[in-house]
């Protein structure tokens, strides 16, 4: 029944205007007898004396009570009450007028237990259910005694909840856990907790329980509740290994006090290497500048027993001072050869013995296409103990293809000579060394340039036809005595075309089949000279080279089809092929053909795909020629043919979370190769099989030939949403052995998740157990054995 109340001034003023509100809502919508119990409608209440006080709900319910003398309003049975963002819902609710107040409770079953209709409160994201509520309607401020509450992702158990209008919830002895389940899985016990809506968790006293099990106790916590950057303590990590022994790292401050920069700095505490201290910082202006800055010290102990103090400082920097113009500029340096070994567990960092700095500037003309560079770099051999500076500075120039004879203003008025192109490059490059032995310290200074010009033209409308022509000089000055010029000519002619054949077959899907042949042929000459003893290229003695003259043949071939599938039409390459060799004039007259280089490629269907790479010589094993029967120098093929189930999940697919792959962030990358195939989760599984050959003829006499084929299969299966399986193994044919094979089981356990992976076989052979929290990935337990071949 809807029905709207105001509040009167006398008792027969409000009789009145009740009466006649409910005679006119009875005439305008008539009440069915089935629909007699339920009261629905928005209520005008003037609570208080003031127009501007009115407030507008809305309310579902069973029944209506209104005490007018206590001045109350209850409702019972199936309540739902709808006040702007906020809605509850209860078996029972009472609205007191004048306090503004709301306050809900279930209703007594069979047994006299308020079970029925446990109150529930939502606004925006929070969500709180109890045994009985109080909400101010006035001030924003509740009180949930029993209560549960879900807040974001978070789940919140307690005796008595507090929420005010700043959208903070403040509670004493309350559980907190990312699982719903009655019985939690895990939880944080908190003595004393505040929770900032969309910000942070702060609480007190927190001991962190699996089940009801206590693992851990902390005296204070910081629960982030936002994705993304933010402020905050860092989880520590506890670990062990055999250079430090028992270590606690990552124990420090993460600042991010804007969008633009934030900062870290954090230590490590180490058994038997002293303690580690890590300070960064990160800045970026969106299409203006970038980089960062770390600073790391080291106090630690030598093998003799003596303690040690290192540090290394690491900074990059990118500036965009305009659309043109941008400057680059990095440093790596420390003051001890081995501060990486000591302190890092990045393979890459272990293995690095250079440290390399540098600065860059570059600046582009883009109307007149040019460009000019100008660079620093200094190079630092942390094994030798030399200092090399390489470009220190180096200029370049570039001018990019421009036209010799000006622009047409339009297609059209494109005349012959306007065909002509012209380009042009210039550089300086000043290198030299610093050793501790001055004798091995050497200086370089070079100096280059070239010219370059070119035609396009397309002569009868169908033959491509151009021409090149460089010329360049490479000047320098190894040392104090000796100085040299090298000049160097090359032109080049080239002509081509494209000869297409389309066919219309109607069979099946097949509606068009396009094939593309392109015959290529281009003329190359090169000369070279040297001059000795000049002075940056000039005078000086010039000793011309041989000339270089060789032909270029070249066949591409295309097929393309055209099918429909559903009214829809697709396009696909279904085949390539491509021929090229070439003939060297001035070789040895009898090995001036160049080897005939065949590739080719086939997709008949997305599952399958087909390469193919060749070699033929036009020489037999005599040195005789026969260009009618080349012979094979090396062949490769390679296929793979994928395969997988369809699903009809939808949206609740299975979400793969490379992240939990073995390996993953090690930067090691030859695992890649490994993983690249595995089954996308949203599929209930996926197969990939691929082979590879190859066969290569030795160069040297008496060496014989060399094979290669090995095949490489991906099994991935997704069974349920909580299972996922992975198999990968190489086996190599030739020598019938297994290259490599790993076994990966993901369990999803509903708010923890565990992997385990086996690697039983090959170079990384071992295992890795990992099981962590969702919400918070940095509470885990791993452990790992072998891997990575470590």
């Amino acid at each position: 029944m809807n029905s709207r109340h105001h509040e009167p001034a006398t008792a027969m003023r409000k009789a009145f205007l009740r009466m006649a509100g409910l005679h006119f809502f009875l005439l305008l919508f008539p009440v069915n007898a089935a629909d007699a119990q339920m009261e629905r409608g928005p209520i005008a209440e003037p609570i208080g004396t003031s127009a501007q006080d009115s407030l507008l709900y809305e309310y579902a319910a069973d029944r209506v009570e209104d005490d007018v003398a206590a001045g109350r309003v209850v409702f019972t049975g199936n309540v739902v009450l709808k006040y702007q963002d906020v809605e509850l819902r209860a078996g029972r609710i009472v609205l007191h007028r004048k306090a503004k107040r709301l306050e809900a409770e279930a209703l007594p079953d069979s047994t006299g237990s308020k079970t029925i209709g446990m109150p529930e409160f939502v606004r925006g994201s929070e969500r709180f259910t109890g045994s009985s509520m109080v909400y101010s309607l006035d001030t924003g401020r509740g009180r949930v005694k029993g209560g549960r509450a879900r807040h974001g992702r978070r789940y919140y158990r307690g005796e008595q909840i507090l929420l005010d209008q700043q959208r903070e919830l403040h509670a004493r002895a309350i559980s907190m856990s990312s699982c719903d389940r009655d019985h939690t899985h895990y939880d944080f016990m908190c003595r004393a907790l505040k929770v900032v809506q969309d910000d942070k968790a702060i609480a007190r006293s927190v001991t962190f329980r699996v089940g009801p099990v206590p693992v851990m106790w902390l005296p204070f916590y910081v629960f982030p509740l936002t994705q993304g950057r933010r402020s905050g303590i860092l989880t520590p990590r506890v670990g062990s290994n055999s250079r430090d022994g028992i270590n606690v790292s990552n124990i420090g401050y993460y600042w991010a006090p804007s969008d633009f920069w934030d900062a870290t700095l954090k230590t490590a505490l180490r058994e038997r290497n002293g303690f580690l201290i890590d300070a960064g910082i990160d800045y970026a202006v969106r299409r203006r500048l970038s980089g960062y800055m770390n600073l790391s010290f080291e106090r630690g102990r030598q093998p003799s027993g003596d303690s040690r103090r290192d540090w290394r400082l690491n900074f990059h920097h990118q500036h965009r001072l305009n659309p043109t113009l941008n400057l680059r500029a990095r440093g790596d340096f420390t003051n001890s050869s081995n501060f990486d070994r000591h302190n890092s567990s990045n393979l890459y960092r272990y293995l690095n013995r250079q440290l390399r700095s540098s600065f860059s500037m570059d600046k582009r003309w883009t109307e007149s296409r040019r460009s000019m560079d100008v660079n620093l770099n200094y190079y630092r051999d942390l094994d030798q103990n030399q200092n090399r500076f390489q470009g220190f500075p180096r200029l370049s120039f570039r001018q990019g293809r421009r036209r010799i004879f000006g622009q047409p203003e339009s297609t059209r008025d494109a005349l012959w000579y306007h065909a002509f192109y012209y380009d042009a490059s210039a550089g300086l490059t000043n290198a030299f060394t610093r050793n501790e032995d001055q004798e091995d310290n050497t200086h370089n200074l070079a100096l280059n340039a070239r010219l370059g010009a070119s035609s396009q033209h397309k002569p009868f409308g169908w033959l491509d036809f151009t021409h090149r022509f460089n010329v360049s000089q490479n000047s320098s000055r190894p040392n104090a005595d000796t100085r040299t010029r090298r000049e160097s000519y090359n032109a080049s002619i080239a002509a081509g075309t494209a000869l297409f054949g389309i066919f219309k077959p109607q069979i099946g899907r097949l509606r068009g089949i396009r094939h593309r042949l392109q015959p290529q042929l281009d003329f190359r000459y090169y000369q070279t000279a040297q001059v000795d003893g000049a002075t940056l290229g000039f005078h000086g003695r010039r000793d011309w080279n041989d000339a270089r003259r060789t032909l270029n043949l070249r066949l591409n071939n295309t097929v393309e089809i055209k099918t429909e599938m559903d009214g829809k039409m697709r396009r696909s390459t279904l085949a390539t092929a491509g021929f090229s060799t070439g003939y060297d004039f001035d070789a040895n007259p009898t090995r001036r053909w160049r080897d005939l280089r065949t590739s080719a490629s086939i997709k008949p269907a997305r599952r399958i795909d087909v390469r193919l790479n060749m070699s033929h010589t036009f020489y037999d094993a005599s040195g005789r020629l026969n260009l009618y029967h080349p012979r094979l120098r090396s062949l490769s093929v390679n296929t793979s043919l994928r395969f997988s189930g369809r699903t009809d999940r939808g949206s609740d697919r299975i979400r793969y979370d490379r992240s939990m792959l073995p390996g993953s962030g090690t930067g090691f990358n030859f695992e890649d190769d490994i993983y690249r195939d595995f089954g996308d989760a949203t599929q209930p599984w996926h197969f990939n099989v691929g082979h590879y050959f190859s066969y290569r003829e030795s160069f040297a006499a008496g060496f014989g030939s060399s094979k290669r084929s090995w095949v490489k299969a991906d099994l991935a299966l997704n069974p349920t949403r909580a299972w996922r399986f992975n198999y990968s193994v190489n086996f190599d044919l030739i020598n019938t052995r297994l290259i490599s094979q790993t076994f990966y089981v993901y369990r999803d356990l509903h708010c923890w998740q565990a992997t385990f992976s086996w690697y039983p076989t090959g170079f990384n052979k071992g295992f890795h157990i990992k099981l962590n929290i969702k919400e918070f990935p940095q509470i885990k337990v791993e452990h790992r054995r072998g891997g990575y071949g470590l």
